[in-house]
């Protein structure tokens, strides 16, 4: 693969992971979007990602307004709980080990996740989609080192955090018939941080520890950090 190649679909990727986070917010309005149905379908086809292609819709949905209230419903008040540590047994630690390593990632590339835990899958989507911008960018300039280290950070994050539960996010979504709307986005992010962590070869850290059906939020009570150790170890 030459060069230019490679870094379109670096590019390419990067977008699309920004599209896939859009349309799993809040911002409903997305999934009503002819436009940024379009362009998803480009990003994916031009990264290489045939796969995702096959779980988007063949049109866009139709209620904003009632879309955004089953997103609150389900997602914010819900039991379909979008966060990494909702779907993913505690270590020894407890979760907060895990989100300040997150939030560690975040800090490197000098992003910052306001009002939300950065576990959320649209902050660890949206941080993956920067990091393959900025790789993309990095071998554009001839800047090899820089573009090695957002490599090495995007195949850890892949390894220890957005590929170890974004399949059984997506599975959660599969189970709630209101939720069928968000169902091939989820799916589809699912399969692009699966094929992008294949072409990292990165083999992600899934736990076969089965959760109860009610996992939900973490205690209003437990932190949410800014900070964390070296993430690229």
């Amino acid at each position: 693969m030459t060069t230019a190649v490679h870094t379109d679909a670096l590019a390419a990727r990067g977008i699309a992971y920004a599209l896939l986070a859009r349309c799993l917010s809040i911002d409903t309005a997305a999934l009503t979007d002819e436009t940024v149905l379009a362009d998803l379908r480009a990003a994916l086809r031009e990264a290489g990602h045939q796969h995702a292609l096959q779980w988007l819709p063949a049109t866009p949905a139709a209620d904003a307004d009632d879309l955004r209230r089953r997103w609150v419903r389900w997602f914010d008040q819900g039991r379909v709980a979008p966060y990494e540590c909702s779907n993913t047994p505690p270590s020894p630690g407890g979760h907060t080990p895990r989100l300040a390593d997150i939030a560690g990632f975040y800090r490197a590339f000098g992003m910052q996740v306001h009002g939300d835990r950065p576990d959320h899958v649209v902050a660890e989507l949206e941080f993956a989609s920067w990091a393959s911008l900025s790789e993309a960018a990095a071998w554009v300039d001839g800047d090899e080192e820089a573009a090695e280290r957002c490599a090495a950070a995007t195949r850890s994050f892949l390894r220890d955090h957005l590929g170890r539960w974004l399949d059984a996010f997506a599975a959660r979504v599969g189970g709630i018939d209101a939720l069928a709307p968000w169902l091939p986005y989820a799916s589809a992010a699912a399969r692009v941080v699966a094929d992008d962590a294949i072409a990292r070869n990165v083999v992600p850290l899934h736990s076969f520890a089965v959760l109860p059906d009610d996992a939900s939020l973490l205690p209003d009570e437990d932190p949410i950090p800014t900070c964390g150790g070296d993430p690229f170890d």
